[in-house]
């Protein structure tokens, strides 16, 4: 158990220092919502408290949703297309630890991503936060954790890397669109507020909101982290099915 945790730990530096070297890559999963998170904090928020934190906790959501998605989803499907999997079956190194390495890589830099946010929006921009890093940054983890997790899935009923975009983005759109990121849950007709209720972005948004603005610590957002980790555990079962089916 002991060498497969340090061959999971070489890994995964192995697979963070290539992701590290995409500059697009880090690109997209750090500098672009940073300066989305500047120009609506500096330009659209008017210096209003609770409209800083709604800006807040839904970008930070939207980073988290982008990232997991499509960095691990179109990541893996792309590695898979390029055959990185296959040459580690002529080696001692189980296919499952390559892949749990590179999904590992991924979901750490979808939460350092995050907490970038949060810090530039509390340092620069004052952002009220009056509860505790444990509440937010537990959120953090919940959701990156999922969206990784639906990004997996994603890849592994993709046949091709451009197929995995596409499923991605027909998966992002609804959940951005009723998770209240774009749109605030107080304006949606009831019939779509009880179906965001359910999703997985609604409870990131919802959850982030209460650690800021209520102060809420882990045990109060416990009902929120049930959510987020109950789509993560259905999204990683059925990757994990999709992916073995489609590596065959």
């Amino acid at each position: 158990m002991t060498a497969v945790a340090a061959q999971i730990g070489r890994l995964t530096m192995w697979s963070g220092i290539a992701c590290g070297r995409d500059r697009q890559n880090m690109f997209w999963a750090f500098g672009f919502f940073a300066l989305l998170l500047v120009l609506f904090l500096g330009a659209l928020s008017g210096g209003d408290p609770a409209v800083q934190v709604s800006l807040t906790a839904a970008l930070v959501t939207v980073a988290v949703m982008a990232n997991g998605l499509f960095s691990v989803g179109i990541g893996l499907a792309a590695a898979r297309d390029r055959g990185i999997f296959r040459r580690f079956t002529t080696t001692p190194v189980p296919g499952w630890v390559v892949l749990a390495a590179m999904v590992l890589a991924r979901l750490l830099i979808v939460i350092a991503s995050a907490v970038l946010l949060v810090l530039v929006a509390r340092t620069v921009f004052g952002v009220p936060w009056s509860g505790g890093p444990a509440g937010w940054l537990s959120v953090i983890v919940a959701g990156a954790t999922t969206f990784s997790a639906l990004g997996f899935l994603i890849a592994g009923l993709a046949p091709a890397p451009h197929v995995a975009n596409a499923l991605a983005n027909l998966v992002f759109i609804p959940l951005m669109a009723l998770g209240g990121t774009t749109i605030p849950a107080a304006m949606l007709p009831s019939p779509l507020d009880q179906l965001s209720r359910v999703l997985p972005s609604r409870a990131m948004v919802d959850g982030l909101v209460a650690s800021c603005v209520a102060g809420a610590n882990i045990t109060d957002l416990l009902s929120h982290h049930a959510r987020l980790f109950a789509w993560g555990a259905a999204a990683a079962m059925a990757g994990a099915y999709a992916w073995r089916r489609r590596s065959a």
